[in-house]
């Protein structure tokens, strides 16, 4: 029972830790191109090798080398989505602008991944009706955060506040 629970506890550090530095390369990623894309790159290589071990190590899935490859990669742009989303709504102070286009791509890019990644069979009217409405949602998001970038870019310093005194 034990290695069960230490095994699991195991994967969802390797999984929220690479999601949160997947958040942070991200967004941040203008700022320092070599410091956030170390950053980033290795958050990615986290939460794929997290994904892998839940699947095949801990659920014990007999995966071929062609599910594997999917696994990583699904896994991959799933991390790249919500990274983009929490990332985003952690940095939008930082860079408002970047971060409007930031967040509603990153719905997009981990709704298509969550749907690849679980398998699930829709036809193509449901995928069809499921994406416009997400584009509906992210062009939403997208028109309002930019909205909102305007109003903050006219009224205070851009940067942010973690920058201040260090750029």
């Amino acid at each position: 029972m034990f290695n069960k629970i230490i095994s699991r506890y195991l994967v969802y550090i390797v999984y929220f830790l690479g999601v949160g530095m997947v958040s942070s390369g991200i967004v941040l990623m203008p700022f320092n191109h070599m410091r956030y894309g170390t950053i980033l790159i290795i958050g990615l290589l986290l939460f794929s090798t997290g994904s892998f071990i839940n699947e095949v190590i801990i659920d014990k899935k007999h995966l071929s080398f062609k599910e594997s490859v999917k696994l990583v990669i699904v896994s991959l742009t799933l991390a790249i989505g919500i990274g983009m989303i929490s990332g985003g709504i952690a940095h939008f102070k930082e860079s408002p602008i970047y971060v409007s286009y930031l967040i509603p791509l990153g719905i997009i890019v981990s709704f298509i991944s969550f749907i690849v990644k679980n398998n699930f069979k829709l036809t193509k009217k449901e995928f069809v009706i499921l994406i416009v409405i997400f584009l509906v949602i992210a062009i939403a998001i997208h028109i309002g955060l930019s909205i909102a970038a305007k109003y903050m870019l006219m009224n205070t310093t851009p940067g942010g506040d973690i920058f201040k005194g260090h750029m």
